[in-house]
């Protein structure tokens, strides 16, 4: 009977352990579902705090729509249509765009941007997600 005793413990012994392995697995699943919560609430949190005036929701259409014939609701004297356009997709007002750019206005767009990007956007080129935030206190 003894010896029955030691062979099934010593069978139970040799038997995989699948312990670790669920473990590992149940973790991993924890932090993913972590993960996706975290991403679902920012992207909320981005959705109705508009974080620097910019709707994020339009955002997509900023980058892949700017061709469509919809006219700018406003024809600012200092921006191209495209560029209207792509402000007002962000969510920008561009009515409140300055129509007049003082020089201390147009230097300090220069040390946001540079000032190969300023010219590259003052002969037309439309200003990105990135020059918007950074320049935006200059106007």
């Amino acid at each position: 009977m003894e010896q029955e005793k030691e062979k099934n413990f010593l069978s139970y012994d040799q038997k995989p352990k699948t312990g670790f392995w669920r473990t590992f697995f149940i973790v991993i699943g924890v932090i993913a579902v972590i993960i996706i919560i975290m991403v679902i609430g920012a992207i909320i949190a981005l959705l109705i705090i508009k974080p620097y005036g910019i709707d994020v929701a339009k955002l997509p259409a900023a980058y892949f729509d700017m061709d469509s014939d919809k006219p700018s609701s406003y024809d600012h004297p200092l921006l191209s249509t495209e560029q209207e356009k792509f402000l007002e997709t962000m969510g920008v007002d561009v009515s409140t765009v300055p129509t007049q750019i003082t020089d201390q206005q147009e230097q300090c767009a220069i040390n946001a941007l540079g000032e190969s990007r300023v010219n590259e956007i003052k002969s037309g080129d439309s200003p990105t997600l990135s020059d918007y935030l950074k320049a935006k206190d200059c106007f």
